[in-house]
C-alpha cells in the first residue's frame, strides 16, 4: 500500500507546484490614457521604454514559467494580435474576442467558456506586480476557495477601495470604500475556480470586481493573498509615466513580474 499512497502524494505535489494557466483581460477602451496613448492605440500597446506593455507582461509571465496565455481582447483587436503572432514569447497563447464590450465580468465569463479550465489566474492587462504566480497557484490549490485575490498595501488607498481580511485564514471579510489611508487594495489579479463562478446566472455584462466581488462578498469563500509589494497601474499618466524606468530594470535584474 505504500507505493500507492507514495503515487498519490507525488500527484497531489504536482498539482500544488503546477502553473495554472493565465487570463490576460486586454479588452478595455483605456479610456483615462486616451489624452497620452491617442485614440487609435490600444492600452496593452502602450509604449514602456519602447516595447509594447503586453510584451513586458508576456516576458514576465516566460520567466516565471508560465506555458499558457489567454488574451481577451475587444478595443483594438487587430494590433495586439498582429503583435503576438510577429515574436515568440516562449509561451502558448491564444485569443478570445468580444463582438462588443462585456465588462471585466463578462469578459472573465465568455473566456473561460470558450477555454474550459477549471482555474485560472486572471490578470488585469494595465496593471504590473511582483507577484509570485506560482507561489499564487499553490495557495489556491492549497486552499481550494472560490477565488482568490492578489492584494498589495498602499500608504494612500484614496484611489481604490481597500480590503479587510483575516490575518490568519486570509478570508476576505469586506470591501470598504476609498480613504486616504493606508490599507490593502486589490492589485488586479486573481485565481478563479470557473466550476463555482460559472455556477451563477450572470448577465453578459457586468463589473467583475463591483457588480461580482462586491456583492458576494458573504456567500463566497473569498481568500487575499497579500504577497504583492511593488504594484503599477498604468491605466493612469501618473503611473504610465513612472513605468517607463520602473518596469525595465524589473525584468532585466531577473525579477519576476507579471
Amino acid at each position: 500500500m505504500r507505493p500507492h499512497h507514495l503515487r498519490h502524494r507525488r500527484r497531489a505535489d504536482l498539482r500544488m507546484n503546477a502553473m495554472l494557466p493565465c487570463l490576460i483581460l486586454a479588452g478595455g477602451l483605456g479610456t483615462r490614457l486616451r489624452p497620452v496613448l491617442g485614440d487609435a492605440l490600444p492600452k496593452a500597446l502602450a509604449s514602456i521604454d519602447g516595447e509594447p506593455f503586453l510584451g513586458w507582461m508576456l516576458r514576465g509571465l516566460q520567466q516565471q514559467g508560465v506555458t499558457e496565455v489567454v488574451l481577451s481582447l475587444g478595443y483594438g483587436s487587430g494590433p495586439i494580435k498582429s503583435f503576438v503572432t510577429s515574436r515568440d514569447f516562449g509561451i502558448a497563447i491564444s485569443v478570445i474576442e468580444e463582438d462588443e464590450p462585456l465588462g471585466t465580468g463578462g469578459a472573465i465569463v465568455h473566456a473561460l467558456k470558450a477555454h474550459g479550465a477549471r482555474d485560472m489566474i486572471v490578470m488585469n492587462g494595465d496593471t504590473w506586480s511582483d507577484l509570485d504566480l506560482r507561489a499564487l497557484s499553490a495557495f489556491h490549490h492549497a486552499t481550494r476557495p472560490d477565488l482568490v485575490v492578489a492584494a498589495t498595501c498602499v500608504d494612500d488607498a484614496s484611489r481604490y477601495g481597500t480590503l479587510e481580511f483575516d490575518a490568519t485564514s486570509r478570508r476576505l471579510s469586506a470591501f470598504r470604500e476609498k480613504r486616504p489611508a493606508r490599507g490593502y487594495i486589490n492589485a488586479g489579479t486573481y485565481v478563479v475556480d470557473a466550476s463555482k463562478l460559472l455556477g451563477f446566472a450572470l448577465p453578459e455584462k457586468f463589473s467583475f470586481e463591483q457588480d461580482f466581488l462586491a456583492e458576494r462578498v458573504d456567500a463566497l469563500d473569498i481568500r487575499v493573498f497579500p504577497e504583492v509589494t511593488s504594484f503599477i497601474d498604468i491605466g493612469v499618466p501618473a503611473d504610465y509615466r513612472r513605468a517607463q524606468t520602473a518596469i525595465p530594470p524589473m525584468l532585466e535584474t531577473g525579477t519576476s513580474e507579471a
